[in-house]
């Protein structure tokens, strides 16, 4: 009985048509869009403003969010948000002048109440983070406010998650805050996790901008 013998033409067909259908899969997409986010580094200067306005427009879009905002810490130790992908002009005009301490993002803060995902992500819940009415308007859609929650994955208007970002020695450097999906769901663990993956390129950005002369 002889034995079969694979042609080499057929192995390398197969592995260009099992690669091609890889680079189709949700997950290949993800990590073309971590390729397309690493791709700052190659240019000089580094600029980290235009990083995480890419970060945020993909995130708000690879994932199908309402909206995506990204903060950063100041020369002055205030942490502000910088960017925004999918908020109401009107929303982000107000969001841009709030200000944060590091103490304000730790799971255990007073002025905020949050649920711990994980060492980087926690959940910011309506009924728990009531907003003042002369705050409602840093909120995309003001109207649905104080709507009524019918299932544990289904989010409310002002529900969001914080994925921190952090540097050597967890030095909070900013933090990546994001709505719930387009369908009105919270966003399913591995896409937090995508965003966690995220957190560590814009960390890793910020520190190689920050050892420049």
């Amino acid at each position: 009985m002889s034995l079969q013998v694979a042609d080499v033409e057929s192995v390398k067909r197969r592995l260009r048509f099992d690669y091609l259908g890889a680079r189709s899969d949700p997950t290949s997409r993800v990590l073309d869009g971590y390729v397309s986010l690493l791709a700052h580094f190659h240019k000089q200067p580094l600029i980290v403003r235009d990083l995480i306005q890419d970060t945020a427009n993909w995130v708000h879009r690879q994932f199908r969010l309402r909206w995506c905002m990204i903060g950063l810490r100041g020369p002055d130790g205030v942490y502000r948000y910088e960017v925004e992908a999918g908020m109401r002009p009107e929303a982000w005009a107000r969001q841009k002048t709030k200000l944060y301490k590091s103490t304000d993002f730790a799971a255990s803060a007073q002025n905020y109440k949050a649920g711990e995902i994980s060492k980087i992500s926690r959940v910011y819940l309506e009924e728990e983070n009531q907003l003042y009415k002369e705050d409602e308007g840093v909120v995309n859609r003001p109207a649905l406010l104080r709507s009524r929650r019918k299932a544990d994955d289904e989010t409310l208007e002002a529900d969001f998650i914080d994925t921190l970002v952090l540097g050597p020695r967890d030095d909070l450097l900013g933090w990546i805050e994001y709505s719930g999906t387009l369908t009105g769901k919270f966003p399913d663990a591995m896409t937090i996790r995508y965003v966690e993956g995220i957190a560590s390129i814009v960390a890793a950005a910020i520190v190689a901008n920050s050892g420049k002369a």
